[in-house]
């Protein structure tokens, strides 16, 4: 009797063998899909790109993907699988398998701490945290600003495009206070701004019409000038400046009698 190829092997080998006709049968399907799906996605996208604006969609859809890519990669870069790994049950040793004693010790003494602190001491907690984060260019914009007179500040925004409601800053929290201030890094001044505002110690306010000369010499910079000719010629974008003033807030106003003696 003459046997088929599968049962001689079936036969002679065994397990073994039926695990590798298997694993053959798994690679002919896995080719015969992969080509059909290729095909689709190729073909989703030549529609996408014949429609009005496709192009354009097809763009912003690689460059959000690409950015996530990159946040992927940073996340992936960035993991440390031994601090996901559970350690061995009753262990504790120096990289930080078991329980920090030393967490659990300063997180009860905080606790311990709540229960006497004033209003005034808990004040000067805060106040102590946020000095702690201030950089010496930040101190000497918050003195400037220490008077309470308003400062410019312009936003460089991309409008326009194929779809002319698009919009997104390019450019933000441009100021000559760097300059007034005497700051060693004016280029750092926007991130400084920032900070500041995060922290809570600046408020903003509408555009200040008196200080025109001001946003005129922040949106002729060479940097902002650059960037609206890239986006003319490039992007297909137009310039728009959002005009805005910063002022100390009444908790920046408080934090600063405070430190400033």
């Amino acid at each position: 009797m003459t046997l088929s190829l599968k049962e001689s092997i079936a036969v002679g080998n065994g397990p073994a063998m039926e695990a590798m006709l298997a694993g053959e049968n798994r690679k002919k399907n896995t080719s015969a899909r992969t080509p059909w799906a290729g095909r689709l996605v190729r073909q989703m996208r030549q529609a996408v790109a014949r429609a009005p604006g496709g192009h354009y969609v097809l763009d912003q859809a690689r460059a959000v993907e690409d950015v996530l890519f990159e946040d992927l990669q940073l996340r992936l870069g960035g993991m440390d699988s031994r601090h996901y790994l559970p350690g061995p049950a009753g262990t504790s040793s120096a990289e930080g398998d078991g329980p920090d004693r030393s967490l659990q010790s300063r997180f009860a003494a905080l606790a311990d701490q709540s229960l006497e602190q004033t209003p005034d001491s808990a004040m000067n907690r805060v106040y102590g945290r946020i000095v702690n984060q201030l950089l010496p260019d930040e101190v000497r914009i918050l003195t400037a600003m220490s008077d309470g007179s308003d400062i410019a500040i312009s936003h460089l925004l991309a409008r326009g495009g194929r779809f002319k409601s698009s919009e997104h800053r390019v450019m933000a929290f441009l100021s000559r206070v760097g300059n007034e201030s005497g700051v060693m890094l004016a280029e750092a001044v926007p991130h400084y701004l920032a900070h500041l505002f995060s922290l809570g110690l600046l408020d903003g306010g509408p555009e200040d019409t008196t200080q025109t000369a001001k946003y005129e010499a922040i949106e002729n910079g060479s940097e902002v000038r650059a960037a609206c000719e890239m986006m003319r010629k490039e992007s297909r974008l137009r310039p728009v400046f959002i005009r805005e003033t910063a002022h100390l807030s009444a908790f920046g106003k408080a934090f600063w009698t405070a430190c400033s003696g």
